[in-house]
């Protein structure tokens, strides 16, 4: 509920509570709750404001805050659950910016890693902070799947890395809006092997090179660049292409808009054996259902 603003473990000052209001408003007002439109430069301001750990604890208590509200306004609640799930891994994502407006990398990557963001970032913000999310929902798939801790950030490293071969895709493509011609995909889908061409002349991210190349491979064989199957995949790209779809689906491309979270839980349930790994699919599955679990404890302890 909207008392919970008052509780002083959540909120230190009337900025923040402020801050809150407006993101409860943004959300309650909108027509559309399927994914969080212009809530990265809002929590990217906060960020700036009130400092990145004061404004995680915003994050954090907005995203309790808001289900309250959708109980008190009956929104549909597994379709209200699966946006926290969102909204909650982008204002985090959203929040590792800097007073300049240029991302912080976590301490843990490279000055080559680094380098790369930096340079995609040039040519396509949109795909950068989308490698970003990637990791993060990478690195939220290991945890569930208890992954240990030097394998799972080998993964979060490739999630991350996952586009950097779009570096090289004409702008006529990478910008396109509008479905591709055949020839045009072909060139996309170019991007995996490119990738693994650029990370193999980068010592510190060789490691990275076959897992990128890979992350297009389907279950069923009928994948790309090399028709891997199965378990001839790298665990590691079967990883990052269902945090990579997941997050690929809720975004707005432009040549598609974005689709519902739920519709991309549906669309993955649908794909589990065939275009992705069962159990990895089931890890994303289960984020959801343990939120739902959380929510449920929640509402019958208020």
């Amino acid at each position: 509920m909207i008392e919970q603003l008052h509780d002083p473990t959540l909120v230190g000052d009337s900025g923040l509570e402020r801050s809150i209001e407006v993101l409860l408003d943004r959300l309650c007002m909108s027509v559309n709750l399927s994914k969080p439109v212009g809530l990265s430069n809002w929590a990217a301001r906060e960020g700036d404001r009130l400092g990145t750990t004061r404004a995680g604890e915003l994050a954090s208590a907005a995203v309790h805050v808001v289900a309250g509200e959708a109980a008190r306004f009956e929104l549909d609640h597994g379709r209200m659950l699966a946006f926290m799930e969102v909204l909650r891994s982008e204002i985090m994502s959203a929040l590792a910016s800097n007073k300049n407006g240029a991302r912080e990398e976590p301490p843990e990557y490279s000055e080559s890693t680094r380098a790369l963001l930096a340079m995609l970032g040039e040519r396509d913000a949109a795909t950068c902070c989308h490698s970003r999310a990637t990791g993060e929902w990478a690195r939220r798939l290991c945890a569930a799947m208890a992954i240990p801790p030097e394998r799972a950030e080998l993964i979060k490293l490739c999630a991350v890395l996952h586009d950097i071969g779009k570096i090289s895709t004409p702008e006529a493509i990478l910008f396109k809006r509008g479905p591709f011609t055949e020839d045009e995909w072909a060139i996309m889908r170019d991007h995996s092997a490119t990738g693994q061409r650029v990370l193999d002349q980068i010592p510190t991210l060789a490691k990275c090179a076959l897992i990128v190349r890979a992350h297009h491979e389907r279950w069923d064989g009928t994948g790309y660049p090399d028709g891997l199957a199965g378990e001839n995949i790298p665990f590691e790209a079967r990883v990052v292409a269902v945090a990579d779809a997941f997050h690929a689906m809720i975004s707005e491309r432009p040549y598609r808009k974005a689709i519902p979270p739920r519709q991309a839980l549906e669309i993955l349930e649908a794909g589990r054996g065939t275009q992705w790994d069962a159990a990895v699919v089931d890890a994303m599955l289960g984020l959801f259902r343990k939120s739902r679990e959380r929510q449920e404890v929640h509402a019958s302890s208020a």
